[in-house]
């Protein structure tokens, strides 16, 4: 009968981090290796703790499924004589597979035949195979960091120190990392009474209660979650607990308790994000802010993976005093001096070795900042405040504050140019130009934030496309992906229609201007320029088709063919996306088929010569395009993307015309080069909007 697999690997404590991903690769791997093994079972689930992984699969099989093996023999002309006997050949693989001669099957392989052997493997019992598959389970294992700890040279997260592995109430015998797999466990390392037997698997979830762990981080989050809320509105306040913090929190803890605690009232008056960062990051401490004004109180609350507890409580005070103090001190002599005067102390921070300091990055980001600006008409007012907050930018980098709190940089910029006298819209930009910081994060809301971010992500572009830095696969150390993601959401979504080349270009110009390429590995301007242009090609595809949602060939159509700018660009694939079942778009899309069949015999770019047009509907094309290209280059420049496809379906009929009472590739080479130039320049036409041979002809 089935019975249900119990797996566990007791640990020294495994770090956070690593147990959402191992408790995903247990169960997949588990089901993954019992597939392979012809074992059914009807469900695994996995849990984890920082002492323990857990798996657990339901209504295991009590042996694998028979499987029948086929064997491919020699060809049937070796394997008998002229008589009909069996040649040694034949003799030879029975015999090797375990079958009589009469039973071997003849089957048709690309013509010929050859003989074939059926043979019937029965399953093993589950007690003599999961033995061998559990500890490839284990070892299938990975994590960021793994830790040698024993002569044999076993990896693992922490080391291993109990394995406990029951297949009902059978014990699964084995051994891994030195250990033997048996029937005890372990509860909380404090609050329970020390080793337990575990008589069946089905016991183990019982046990664990007694033992005081909480098995399923589903519900250990739970219970932070309402105890934190419980507690908070106690104290009058509500928790912050973003997710992150929580999940991490979450896998620190087997039995979680949430203890409240304050500080004093004085750390108040330094920026909330600092109290708050301190909070999250150093000790996994909640904030607590008002209910009713939603200021940050001086309380917070701490998860202790043991029982309540003063002493903890006064722990938890004590430790989070001390690293508020030092925030205080840091805050205090970064607000001496006024922000400006940390931006010399960027000369001393290498940004890149072949593109020089912080301070030489901010230089360039100005003079970007400055033609954006310019490239955009903006007013002086705002052009002015922009390029002071590209010379402010990454004044904060260089603080005491962020020095000890990474995650503070661009808060402090916008808290310390508050403090010294700069304009709103300026301290803003400094927060904003880090935005977005990873996928789904906010845009920002400033003109200046804008521009100083488009510009910070450009020149971190082209610097590194330059230096011969580029993304490979999984290989991305200065978030060159993000990066360009970044800046093209900022373009698209914020509707800033600047030339990407042109961006690009600049960009380029200024770091090659700048520096020194001279180091193996770094590239020429022009390739680098088309590298750059070419990724940020791609992460515009992919936000277009998996963000936006467009089709696939709608997106190639329109990348095919040169764009200036991303707002032009995705409005004219939304235009085209919505108008694919339209008949107008039919019939651009049968007058693109036939103008480019020919077209793309054409040699070069030769002009249509109207002395050697002949037939009278080839005259009539010729005096529609000229026309049409008119109305379609207005139409192109003002944007007005509905009335290009309008215009482009009212050369069907003329192309109709053309084709049905005209033989292009006639003898005569000047009249046939001639026509192959007007069907060049028609395909021109068509070009103003898309590469229509992308799009595909389901859509009728």
């Amino acid at each position: 009968m089935p019975a249900n697999l119990l797996l566990e690997i007791g640990c020294e404590e495994i770090p956070s981090r690593y147990l959402p991903s191992a408790v995903e690769q247990l169960r997949e791997i588990a089901g993954e290796v019992l597939t392979e093994n012809r074992m059914k079972y009807s469900r695994a689930s996995s849990w984890a703790t920082p002492r323990r992984l857990v798996l657990y699969v339901e209504e295991v099989a009590d042996r694998q499924e028979d499987l029948t093996q086929k064997i491919k023999g020699p060809p049937v002309d070796k394997a008998f004589d002229e008589k009909g006997e069996p040649t040694q050949a034949a003799l030879g693989f029975a015999r090797s597979s375990g079958v009589d001669v009469n039973d071997l099957v003849r089957e048709h392989v690309n013509r010929a035949e050859y003989l074939w052997a059926f043979r019937e493997i029965p399953g093993k019992a589950a007690e003599k195979l999961l033995p061998q598959i559990m500890p490839e389970i284990i070892a299938s294992l990975r994590f960021p960091r793994s830790m040698y700890w024993q002569k044999g040279g076993t990896r693992f997260a922490r080391p291993v120190r109990w394995l406990l592995c029951l297949y009902g109430n059978a014990e699964v015998k084995f051994e891994y990392a030195g250990v033997s797999a048996g029937r005890h466990t372990y509860g909380h390392r404090v609050l329970s009474a020390g080793s337990y037997e575990v008589p069946h698997a089905d016991d183990y979830f019982d046990i664990m209660r007694e033992g005081f762990v909480v098995l399923d981080e589903n519900r250990r989050r739970e219970s932070i979650v309402r105890q934190l809320e419980e507690k908070g509105a106690e104290m009058g306040g509500r928790p912050l607990y973003p997710a992150d913090l929580l999940e991490d929190v979450c896998f620190l803890v087997e039995y979680p308790v949430v203890i409240p605690g304050s500080f004093d009232e004085r750390y108040l008056q330094i920026p909330g994000e600092v109290l708050i960062t301190t909070m999250h990051v150093h000790q996994r401490f909640f904030p607590v802010i008002s209910q009713s004004t939603g200021e940050l109180m001086p309380l917070f609350m701490g998860v202790s993976n043991n029982l309540y507890s003063e002493y903890t409580r006064k722990g938890y005070e004590k430790v989070l005093e001390a690293r508020l103090a030092d925030a205080v001190f840091f805050y205090r002599e970064d607000t001496a001096c006024k922000l400006e005067d940390h931006v010399p102390g960027l000369k001393r921070v290498l940004f890149q070795e072949s593109l020089g300091s912080l301070y030489d990055k901010s230089e360039r980001i100005k003079k970007l900042t400055a033609f954006l600006s310019s490239s955009l008409g903006l007013s002086a007012e705002v052009t002015n405040r922009a390029l002071r907050a590209a010379y402010l930018c990454k004044a904060d980098l260089v603080t005491q504050m962020v020095k000890e709190f990474p995650e503070l940089q661009g808060t402090m910029g916008r808290e310390y140019a508050f403090l010294s006298g700069e304009e709103e819209q300026v301290a803003r930009a400094l927060y904003e130009h880090y935005l977005p910081g990873f996928a789904g994060d906010k845009l920002p809301e400033t003109m200046e934030g804008m521009l100083v971010s488009v510009s910070d992500r450009i020149d971190t572009l082209g610097g590194c496309f330059l230096a011969g830095i580029q993304p490979t696969g999984s290989q991305d150390p200065y978030a060159l992906r993000r990066q360009a993601s970044g800046l093209i959401q900022i373009l698209l979504e914020k509707e800033i229609s600047v030339s990407l080349p042109l961006l690009v270009k600049e960009a380029l110009a200024e770091i090659h201007k700048e520096n020194n390429f001279e180091k193996a590995g770094e590239t020429g301007l022009e390739d680098s320029e088309k590298k750059l242009l070419d990724f940020l090609e791609q992460r515009v595809r992919y936000i277009f088709q998996e963000e936006k949602g467009l089709p696939h060939d709608v997106v190639e159509a329109v990348l095919a063919v040169p764009y200036e700018n991303i707002v032009g660009l995705y409005r004219r694939a939304l235009h085209l996306s919505n108008s694919l079942h339209k008949k107008f778009l039919q019939d651009v899309l049968v007058a693109y088929t036939r103008v480019n069949n020919l077209a793309r015999k054409a040699d070069g770019s030769g002009e249509v010569n109207p002395s050697l047009l002949e037939e009278t509907v080839e005259k009539e094309l010729w005096e529609a395009a000229l026309e049409k290209e008119k109305q379609l280059r207005a139409a192109r420049q003002n944007a007005d993307y509905k009335e290009l496809l309008l215009i482009l379906s009212t050369l069907r009929e003329p192309v109709d015309k053309f084709f049905d009472h005209v033989m292009v590739m006639v003898d005569k080479d000047e009249v046939r080069q001639n026509r192959l130039n007007l069907l060049k320049h028609l395909q021109g036409l068509f070009n103003l909007y898309a590469d229509f041979s992308h799009i595909r002809n389901s859509y009728e």
